[in-house]
C-alpha cells in the first residue's frame, strides 16, 4: 500500500503542512454533537500544525475537490499499539466515506506492522460502532466512567477467521 490512494472522486493521503488551514476550519466548524464524540486533541492552530509535522504518529486526510472531507489517525501515545480515530465532515456522513477511510487506515496500520489497533467510542455513537464492527473491531471492555466502549481489531485474529 502506498502513502496515498486515489479514485476519480477522492484521495486518501498522509497529512501535509498545506492542510493546516483546511483542517483547522474543518475541525472548528464541527457541530456540538460531533465534537462531543470526537475530541482527540485541541483544535487550535498550534496543535494542528504540530500534527502536520509529527513523524511518530500517523495522520491521514480524505480529500475531495481539494477539500478535506475526512480525517483519521493512528496515535501511539507513547505505546506500541496505535489508537484509531476518525471524523467525516458532517455533510459527507452516511455516504460511505467513514467506512472507506476506516478501512484504508486500518489496512495502513497492518501494512505498518502493527499487530492490533484500539479505539474508544461513546456508547450512543451507534453509527460509528457499526462501521468499526464491519471492519473487524470487537468490543473488549468499557471506560471507567462507563460512557465509552473500548474496541480493538487484532490482525492475527482476522487471519484465523
Amino acid at each position: 500500500m502506498s502513502n496515498s490512494y486515489s479514485n476519480k472522486s477522492y484521495t486518501i493521503r498522509n497529512i501535509e503542512e498545506k492542510d493546516i488551514d483546511d483542517l483547522y476550519l474543518f475541525l472548528n466548524n464541527l457541530d456540538e454533537k460531533t465534537k462531543k464524540f470526537f475530541h482527540p486533541h485541541p483544535f487550535d492552530k498550534n496543535t494542528i500544525t504540530s500534527i502536520c509535522n509529527l513523524k511518530k504518529d500517523h495522520y491521514y486526510v480524505l480529500v475531495e475537490n481539494n477539500r478535506i472531507i475526512g480525517y483519521s489517525f493512528l496515535r501511539l501515545f507513547g505505546y506500541e499499539i496505535p489508537s484509531f480515530g476518525i471524523i467525516i465532515r458532517p455533510k459527507f456522513k452516511d455516504k460511505g466515506y467513514g467506512t472507506i477511510l476506516t478501512d484504508w487506515t486500518i489496512k495502513k496500520a497492518k501494512e505498518l506492522g502493527y499487530e492490533k489497533v484500539i479505539l474508544k467510542t461513546y456508547k450512543e455513537n451507534i453509527s460509528a460502532q457499526k462501521i468499526y464492527e464491519k471492519i473487524g473491531f470487537k468490543i473488549v471492555g468499557e471506560t471507567e466512567d462507563k460512557k465509552q466502549y473500548k474496541m480493538e481489531i487484532n490482525f492475527s485474529d482476522l487471519i484465523k477467521e
